[in-house]
């Protein structure tokens, strides 16, 4: 008769985690040495914040306001240096660039690139899923993944339905119902390759984030990370040189998700029928029809459209480092990347949706509009992240784990970023991405310093695998929204998501040794990082420049070689 009681009790395990966890785990500052007591506080706060995150005892947005609170009770910092971290520089470009992402979707610029893309590459089974891929992974590029994959799904749905009903019908919820009795079985027979096409949009979404610098927030804690420990004029991070080292990945990437996707379609729909011709046309026909009822360009979508290429245009050229940029024409201070994305919003709410000298319109974007669109607890996450990466840099944790990391030494540099990425990328699974990359990226950093290798080697390859969140549904949004929309069980998703996480972590590690060693002198402890090394590294640096000359393996990168 206790067995229903119990059970009864576990139905509450949150509040039960939320309890005990802050509390079991005071345990590791308290039976901690005098000396690294701030450390041991700074390490339960990331603790908790992250038991809270895994367990979604609270909204992740008020669990990355737990350091406001414990941070200055502990000692480790005080309220203001805290606060500090919500929004600064980075956060600002964050920020603006979702307001620029929701002028996007506000006017419907993304639908109508999506359906021109979608049928540019072409309407035959694979050519719709590359298609969809391909659409999804440039959206999530500039667009939250979320809003792409949503956006995404009632279009893979109504060239679904139409080409498995007897008439052509688009799968809106009232016509849904409506339809009769052969569409309905039609659908559920071909649920396997519905299931596909959605995967392939939430993978694709995945991927796209990885493409530039304000993709997803886990790459902003490289850049923010790396621009408060060492000179922004001197270390190789930029807009720039990000896409030149992860846009070919993305694309990569892409690729082999689609390969592997339709090879697992292949064999799960082996014993139905083959795709017709007729198929072909019932598709291009929905894509066709969607697009006639977008109609032409308004001057809307035109402005915007603008506005968005000059602000990708402001941050490339920003500071590309193979030519000089524009932000070096002001000597008397330092241009962030949030300067040129602020200045583009502040263009959206001053200029006319529609020009006219007769009467008032209303502007391109409202701020009611950003009210309600706008994710503000994604700012709250990342703004936690930097908050928890600023206290475990000035309260020595990060130098307490690296020192505790330093037999990693006895490792080759490739053998430890092997291991981080796959570390960090089955983390990922479990955890918010955004909170992964801000707990690991600085604590990387400092073991890269002592072992007198390139911060950027394990930084980069670390952000970039937060995104590899292909799993579970519980991973990403874009998983959970097609997992929802979907008839797959988990262990479909967890399937074919543990092979593309394999497949990626090869891909990245080939990558970073490669092109990326290129870009960025990845081979060679870089000048701009000798003051924060807690160790004389010249020697390594020296030998490192000198090795590679001899063998002719790897050259310096040309655009490190303007910072040493």
């Amino acid at each position: 008769m206790r067995f229903p009681a119990v059970f009864g009790l576990l139905r509450f395990w949150r509040a039960w985690v939320s309890v005990l966890a802050p509390t079991l785990l005071t345990l590791v500052p308290l039976l901690a040495e005098e000396k690294d007591q701030k450390a041991m506080w700074c390490a339960y706060t990331i603790l908790v914040c992250a038991v809270y995150w895994i367990c979604e005892c609270a909204p992740l947005a008020i669990t990355s306001l737990f350091p406001v609170v414990i941070l200055p009770l502990a000692g480790v910092l005080s309220t203001d240096e805290v606060c500090r971290n919500y929004l600064k520089g980075t956060n600002m470009m964050f920020l603006a660039g979702l307001i620029m992402a929701v002028a996007v979707e506000h006017c419907g610029l993304h639908e109508r690139i999506a359906l021109n893309m979608i049928r540019a590459v072409g309407t035959s089974k694979r050519r719709l899923m590359l298609g969809f891929m391909l659409c999804a992974m440039f959206l999530s590029m500039w667009i939250s993944n979320t809003a792409a994959t949503a956006m995404m799904v009632p279009i893979v749905d109504s060239i679904h339905a139409s080409i498995n009903s007897s008439k052509d019908i688009e799968l809106d919820a009232p016509k849904l119902e409506a339809a009769d009795k052969t569409s309905q079985e039609n659908c559920r027979k071909n649920s396997k390759s519905r299931n596909i096409l959605l995967l392939s949009c939430a993978y694709a979404s995945n991927i796209g984030g990885t493409g530039v610098i304000t993709g997803s927030p886990p790459n902003l804690t490289v850049l923010s990370n790396l621009n408060k420990a060492f000179p922004t004029d001197q270390n190789p991070l930029s807009y720039a040189t990000w896409m030149a080292f992860t846009v070919p990945l993305m694309l990569i990437n892409t690729l082999v998700a689609w390969t592997v996707l339709v090879i697992i379609e292949a064999i799960y729909t082996k014993n139905e029928d083959k795709p017709k011709e007729e198929d072909e046309r019932i598709a291009a026909k929905v894509l066709d029809k969607r697009r006639r009822e977008l109609g032409h360009m308004t001057p809307h979508e035109i402005q915007v459209l603008v506005l968005f290429i000059l602000l990708v245009i402001l941050w490339f050229f920003q500071r590309p480092y193979f030519i000089p940029g524009w932000a070096g024409l002001f000597t008397q201070t330092t241009i962030s990347s949030a300067t040129p994305a602020v200045l583009i919003v502040w263009l959206l709410f001053l200029l006319p949706r529609q020009p006219s000298l007769r009467c008032s319109s209303p502007s391109l974007l409202t701020w009611k509009t950003v009210e309600g669109r706008l994710p503000w607890g994604v700012i709250l996450l990342l703004g936690g992240g930097f908050a928890l990466a600023d206290a475990t840099s000035r309260s020595g944790l990060s130098t307490f784990l690296s020192g505790k990391l330093e037999s990693l030494g006895n490792l080759g540099f490739w053998q430890i970023n092997l291991l981080m990425s796959t570390i960090v990328t089955f983390t990922t699974e479990v955890a918010s991405n955004t909170a992964t990359a801000n707990i690991v990226v600085p604590i990387l950093m400092e073991i890269s310093t002592r072992l007198c290798m390139n911060p950027l080697y394990l930084m980069l390859t670390a952000a970039i695998c937060c995104s590899y969140a292909f799993m579970l549904p519980v991973a990403t949004a874009p998983n959970a929204i097609v997992f929802s929309h979907s008839t797959m069980k988990t262990t479909d998703m967890m399937k074919t998501g543990f092979l593309l996480n394999i497949i990626c972590i090869i891909t990245t590690n080939v990558a970073v040794n490669t092109w990326g060693a290129a870009i960025f002198g990845l081979k060679e402890f870089p000048a701009w990082a000798a003051d924060k090394s807690s160790v004389n590294c010249i020697n390594s640096t020296v030998s490192s420049i000198l090795m590679n000359a001899i063998s002719n393996d790897t050259l310096p990168s040309p655009i490190a070689g303007q910072n040493t």
